[in-house]
């Protein structure tokens, strides 16, 4: 543990900053810096803030903490928890607070352009303004910070601060020195030597926003009319969600299906002028899934009560699955499933990710100079073939039985033999030595190892670039846990895509039509021969789906037919009960 008497350095600056100088100086000196993955250390700050439990206990013994603030994944709020002065000024009365000014210019054109944009599209999503608006906010906000830190200080002992545009680094050390040993002064810059300013321009200018699309109506009650289809809660039968349920009655509090609390809650934070939901920092991540929900509805400004159930693969509703009389907001259900309402998925589905692309799809090839070839990939989540519409086991229940088997040759086959009646890799292995198909498996990190297997590695690949799918005229979609979040990007393409039709549904499908949008391939691809055949004959009707569909993933990618598509999805929640 660390001593008593160690006086602890806090780094309340913005990002963009210089921690990377008091990175260096404390490491050149052996004082334990603060390890930890972007983001956590804020997360840690935000959760103990929020619920009173001691903040950075698993970074007991470190003595300079900087880097206090998350911005990726961005579709969750961004934490400034540099501006959480006076709590750690409470809970640390014995450190020490640095805080360093940069050129604003300087620090402008960073935050426009770190994360190639991703930032800029954290803040504006969650302040639910225009992305040219954020400049403005950003600098009276750092402001704010300035004025509330020098009120809090004032001439006092406890604060360095240091002006980036007139001091060396040199300034930081000297100032520090009284505080902290650090008779080590490696050569330092302000500069990281990252992203020459001439790069962060041309990279501003390439990254310009698209403009917001009129008001669509007829698009929001057709997308929210399909997502409640299946409403009638009468009748008082539950059925068993998953482990992720969540019931959110709109206060601070939210908690399982029996009352127990959930790794979740709700408060406010500096920086925020609204409530946030927040994850508990060593909470299962698809917990987050929750969080997510709970923050489009606090972004509505609306504290609507929901029980969510953000699983994969929820039977539940269906006519294969358990009776749910009570609607729960999902991001995925079975066709005819009754009162499993659908909800955008944060993370996968939505503007700003992956193919919800505003400014278009970057697909910069014609249909008639790609391959006339069909590519593939994926993770081999598909489950073991079955006559009936339920599937037996997932493929992941073969590949643990394939770990256990060890040196065993006949435990190993049964495995082997049991994944390959699986309906993904089964088609793998159908298609993959036929020069028409190029098609592969990419294994989960969970599973990598797997791909290093003698009986997997011939049907294994790397996971590819957006620009390699580009590269061919078709493009396939297969039933599996991650065929939401794979079917966007590959039908926003100048690709046309063939699409397994297998009966689940996600917020999106009722805008996709087959042979409207999409050629609908028989589920386990049995006719995906004759498929392939017919769009190699029909050229002309592929470019046309694959305009229509473009078309409609322009819809969806737009933030405020979005935002409004979640309003009446909420509204018809509220009619409902």
């Amino acid at each position: 543990m660390a001593s008593a008497g160690m006086r602890r350095v806090f780094d309340i600056s913005p990002d963009g900053c210089g921690g990377h100088v008091l990175r260096a100086l404390f490491q050149a000196n052996g004082h334990r810096v603060a390890r930890a993955a972007p983001g956590d250390l804020a997360e840690d700050i935000a959760w103990s803030m929020a619920t009173g439990r001691p903040p950075l206990q698993r970074w007991s013994r470190a003595r300079l903490f900087t880097g206090l603030w998350r911005q990726a994944p961005w579709w969750r709020p961004p934490l400034e928890m540099w501006r959480a002065v006076d709590y750690l000024k409470a809970q640390f009365p014995n450190a020490v607070f640095v805080l360093t000014v940069p050129n604003m210019q300087r620090w402008l054109l960073h935050r426009l352009t770190a994360a190639d944009g991703l930032t800029l599209r954290a803040y504006a999503n969650h302040l639910q303004v225009d992305e040219e608006a954020l400049p403005d906010l950003w600098v009276k906000g750092f402001q704010d910070h300035l004025d509330h830190v020098q009120s809090t200080f004032g001439d006092g002992d406890g604060l360095i601060r240091i002006d980036m545009t007139c001091q060396h680094p040199r300034a930081l050390a000297e100032a520090l020195h009284p505080f902290v040993r650090l008779p080590r002064r490696p050569r330092l810059f302000w500069s990281d030597g990252h992203d020459p300013l001439g790069q962060r321009i041309g990279d501003l200018a390439e990254n310009l926003p698209a403009d917001p699309l009129p008001m669509n109506e007829d698009f929001v009650a057709d997308v929210a009319d399909f997502c409640l289809k299946g409403l009638d809660p009468r009748g008082d039968r539950r059925a068993s969600l998953s482990h992720l349920s969540a019931f959110w009655g709109g206060g601070d509090a939210v908690v399982g299906a029996r009352g127990h609390a959930r790794p979740l809650c709700v408060a406010r934070l500096p920086g925020h002028d609204r409530d946030i939901a927040l994850t508990a920092p060593d909470a299962a991540a698809k917990h987050r899934r929750a969080e997510g929900v709970i923050n489009d509805i606090l972004g509505l400004g609306r504290r609507d009560p929901v029980l969510i159930d953000m699983e994969d693969s929820r039977w539940v509703g269906s006519p294969q699955g358990a009776v749910q009389d009570q609607p729960t907001l999902c991001h995925n259900r079975r066709m005819g499933a009754r009162n499993m309402v659908l909800f955008p998925l944060s993370g996968h589905y939505g503007p700003g990710y992956p193919g919800f692309d505003p400014n278009g799809s970057g697909d910069r090839i014609a249909f008639e100079d790609k391959a006339d070839r069909l590519v593939w990939r994926g993770m081999i989540s598909g489950s073991e073939r079955r006559e009936g519409i339920r599937p037996g086991p997932a493929s992941h229940s073969f590949l643990r039985r394939l770990a256990r088997a060890g040196d065993d040759p006949d435990a190993r086959q049964a495995a082997w033999q049991g994944l390959c009646r699986t309906s993904r890799l089964a088609v793998v292995r159908r298609f993959w030595e036929d020069p028409d198909y190029d098609m592969r498996v990419v294994m989960a990190w969970g599973f990598r190892d797997h791909a290093a297997d003698p009986l997997l590695a011939p049907y294994c690949d790397e996971r590819q670039p957006a620009g390699f799918f580009h590269g061919f005229r078709y493009q396939l979609c297969m039933a599996g846990y991650d065929h939401g979040s794979n079917f966007i990007p590959a039908i926003n393409s100048n690709s046309v895509l063939l699409k397994e039709e297998d009966g689940w549904e996600v917020f999106y499908s009722g805008r996709f039509k087959p042979w409207k949008h999409y050629i609908p391939v028989e589920r386990y691809c049995d006719d995906l021969p004759q498929k392939l055949k017919w769009a190699r004959e029909n050229p002309l009707e592929c470019m046309r789906m694959s305009e229509n569909a473009r078309a409609e993933v322009r819809l969806l990618s737009d933030r405020g037919l979005i935002a409004a598509v979640k309003a009446r999805i909420l509204d018809g929640l509220a009619q409902a009960r």
